[in-house]
């Protein structure tokens, strides 16, 4: 490749960087319920020398004595603000977390009972993801669809008579905790995690359950949903002898390279929720009722109405597979971010310091759209102002 090839490819990289930032960070309004907004001293740490540098635990890479401390500092401050005994910061994601454990403790044949992806589990741990690749036998959850969550008594009677060898609460759709104990046979010997990945910052905010404290000896998730770090993953634990066992596979057979500026950025976003997680959470979840409520007021469908329509971050709407996808595209057309599925999530909103008398603000936008009551251009321009209004980024230490 020439010289003037290179010039050009590097002046494209940096427009569509340089674009990308501009339009998702200074004119959407971002509603997807699986991301969030790392504070700006959080994503610093993300472009620091850690992030081309190794480190191992018996020390085979040498020039690791503050990324050692780093790691100590981070597991501290995972421990204190979980309540758990023991702490895993290695996972380079909430989808290495599963495999870990997966890997950890089952072998080829084994069951594992998780939530149904038909109705909001995690496919990456069903028979569409590792439990293909694992030659797992993946069963599921009795599930109440209209409810979004699993049916105790039912769970109960499966797990004593099928003795799965491991059970993952939680799941990519979670308006709701779950009923852990009410679950749980008092005779059950096998494994029992909690996939928390989209509620992690509920769960450190003290305003959605805790799964150690309710019958999980692992909780374990992303750190970028409600939780505001850096992409990433996480495991807790109270229980000595089944974190042992996850310990000795992480290194070297999981995880190698362990992006020691990513831990970093989770131990700075970590103190960050120390300080301010109880307020955010609680902010969360009144976010979320708010524009429930408000969506419901304007006719829009919505799940779990009789059930008081969240708990946590997400806000799930009614419509069907091919209205959701139409949906999700007229939203974007005006610069509202969404997934397909279709959920709003308003963690992010939540950290640009948005409140309850916003979400009516944007239900109202919403409506207006899919009711084509007024222009795109239009509509943008009040998506756009709302956005200029709430750029800075609260709860943080910056």
């Amino acid at each position: 490749m020439n010289d003037d090839a290179i010039i050009q490819y590097v002046k494209n990289l940096n427009r569509l960087v340089k674009d990308h930032e501009e339009w998702r960070n200074e004119k959407t309004l971002n509603l997807m319920a699986s991301e969030n907004f790392a504070s700006p001293a959080t994503r610093n740490f993300l472009s620091t020398d850690l992030s081309n540098r190794y480190s191992a635990r018996d020390h085979f890479y040498r020039g690791t004595k503050y990324s050692d401390e780093i790691e100590s500092l981070a597991v501290e401050l995972a421990k204190k603000l979980f309540g758990a005994k023991y702490a895993d910061v290695r996972p380079i994601s909430g989808h290495t977390c599963s495999l870990i454990l997966f890997l950890s403790f089952l072998k080829p044949g084994n069951s594992v009972v998780t939530c149904p992806p038909k109705h909001g589990g995690y496919p990456g741990s069903s028979e569409l993801g590792l439990g293909r690749l694992l030659s797992l036998e993946n069963m599921y959850f009795p599930y109440d669809a209209d409810a979004m969550n699993i049916i105790p008594h039912e769970t109960k009677s499966l797990l004593s008579e099928r003795k799965p060898e491991m059970v993952v609460f939680g799941s990519s759709f979670i308006p709701f905790p779950y009923d852990i104990a009410g679950s749980l046979p008092s005779d059950y010997e096998g494994v029992t995690a909690y996939d928390g990945s989209h509620v992690m910052g509920l769960i450190a905010g003290g305003e959605f359950q805790h799964p150690l404290k309710e019958g999980c000896s692992i909780l374990m998730g992303s750190t970028h949903k409600s939780f505001f770090g850096p992409q990433g993953g996480l495991i807790l634990s109270n229980d000595e002898n089944v974190f042992s066992v996850i310990d000795r596979s992480v290194h070297p057979g999981i995880v190698d390279n362990i992006h020691w500026n990513r831990v970093a950025a989770l131990a700075y976003s970590m103190l960050e929720m120390s300080k301010f997680g109880k307020k955010y959470a609680r902010q969360i979840v009144a976010n979320s009722k708010a524009l429930a409520e408000s969506l419901n007021d304007l006719k829009i469908p919505l799940r779990c109405a009789p059930q008081g329509f969240t708990k946590s971050h997400q806000v799930l709407l009614g419509f069907d597979e091919k209205k959701s996808v139409q949906v999700a595209d007229t939203l974007e057309q005006i610069d509202i971010i969404t997934d397909i599925g279709i959920r709003f999530g308003t963690s992010e909103i939540t950290r640009h310091g948005m409140k309850e008398e916003e979400m009516e603000l944007i239900a109202s936008i919403v409506d207006d759209a899919l009711n084509e009551r007024e222009t795109q251009k239009r509509l943008r321009r009040r998506v756009h102002k709302l956005v200029d209004e709430f750029s800075d980024v609260e709860f943080t230490l910056d």
